[in-house]
């Protein structure tokens, strides 16, 4: 009796090894696999350290993503966790490549990455007007996009970074939001060094401002970022902006007492500069778009656009400004000199303060 005991014993004992054996190894295997499967991805331009630090520790599904002439892409899939999607350009393919740089989304703007770095985070408010318009659900994607000037031996002059980051945590939560650009920040400092780039690149992001809702009006006498020393004038009475904060693309909003936006003004660094300069080259239909030609330009009655440049280290910058109609409504001329006067006031103050942030050239005059 003693023996069969013992034997039953050593028959639990043995299935007991058995299974941890099989657990340990299976265990082993997939961690292995889960870290080649980073370490290969995008051409192994991804820190597989951050990459886990912000997504989880789940399995790992790795796709490809969108790929072109200077451009290279990938998925990361984290189990029950988050998913990431990466894209790193060569800027000087814009045009080439099936990829454009990240200017924001729709119903908000994006704001500065800043801590150094050149770039740009935003995120689609909830379209159904949820009292939390930036609440993070399966559907919802935050992004972080970096531009690095390369110094080094590269072929490229310059780089884009662009992650786009599902985690299903509120941006509300500012002790949240670096999350979402950790990615971008370790992809860029590898990019850099992969490519002999040899970019200056920033500091740990540590706190990222909210994306700015296009519904986030203020006194026009009040803004100190991106609309400021914009005048007022009957009929535009308030701004929505963000601050300046060394971002490659930046957005100032002019509107009237009843929130209808009148004027919206831009303007564009080294590749967001040269990619719109592309963009609107190919406008054939229309006279009146910025040219590389033309330095500055100042609408007409008829016209559609006003802008001027200025030469920065990076290139030369665009500034623009567009009447802004709403849905529906039929473009209506200036009523008269007085108004086409207060745009080009409104293009030089934006463009000045724009262009003195960026270290640049004072702004042409047509």
């Amino acid at each position: 009796m003693r023996r069969i005991v013992l034997r039953a014993v050593a028959a639990v004992v043995a299935v007991a090894v058995a299974v941890a054996g099989y657990l340990l190894v299976h265990g082993d295997f997939q961690r292995w696999k889960d870290d080649s499967a980073l370490d290969g991805a995008c051409d192994g331009l991804l820190d597989r350290t951050a990459v886990r630090g912000v997504l989880g520790p789940g399995a790992v599904e790795v796709e490809p993503g969108p790929s072109g002439p200077g451009l290279v892409g990938c998925e990361v899939h984290v189990q029950d966790s988050g998913t990431a999607e990466i894209r790193v350009l060569d800027t000087a393919q814009i045009g080439r490549s099936p990829d454009s740089l990240y200017t924001g989304s729709p119903g908000a703007l994006a704001v500065p990455v800043g801590h150094g770095w050149t770039g740009l985070f935003g995120a689609a408010p909830d379209r159904f007007g949820a009292q939390d318009p930036f609440r993070a659900d399966e559907d919802e994607k935050v992004t972080t996009s970096l531009v690095l000037e390369c110094t080094g031996g590269s072929s490229a002059k310059s780089l884009s970074v662009t992650v786009e980051t599902t985690l299903g945590r509120s941006l509300d939560d500012p002790a949240v939001r670096p999350r979402f650009a950790r990615i971008a920040t370790s992809t860029a400092a590898r990019a850099s060094k992969a490519r002999h780039c040899g970019a200056r690149l920033g500091k740990p992001v540590g706190s990222l401002d909210l994306p700015v809702h296009e519904d986030e009006y203020e006194p026009l006498d009040t803004p100190d970022g991106t609309c400021s020393g914009i005048p007022a004038a009957r009929g535009v009475t308030i701004a929505t902006e963000t601050a300046r904060g060394g971002a490659p693309h930046e957005t100032c909003a002019l509107g009237d007492a009843d929130h209808g936006t009148r004027y919206v003004l831009a303007a564009d660094y080294g590749p967001y500069a040269q990619e719109q300069l592309r963009d609107y080259e190919e406008e054939k239909r229309y006279a009146d778009v910025p040219d590389s030609d033309t330095p500055a330009h100042h609408r007409d009655p008829d016209g559609r656009i006003s802008w001027t440049t200025a030469e920065c280290a990076g290139g030369r910058a665009l500034f623009t400004l567009h009447p802004s109609y709403g849905k529906g409504e039929r473009r209506k001329r200036p009523s008269g000199e007085a108004d086409l006067a207060y745009e080009r006031a409104v293009l030089k103050a934006f463009a000045e303060r724009s262009a003195k942030g960026h270290g640049c050239s004072a702004p042409v005059s047509p």
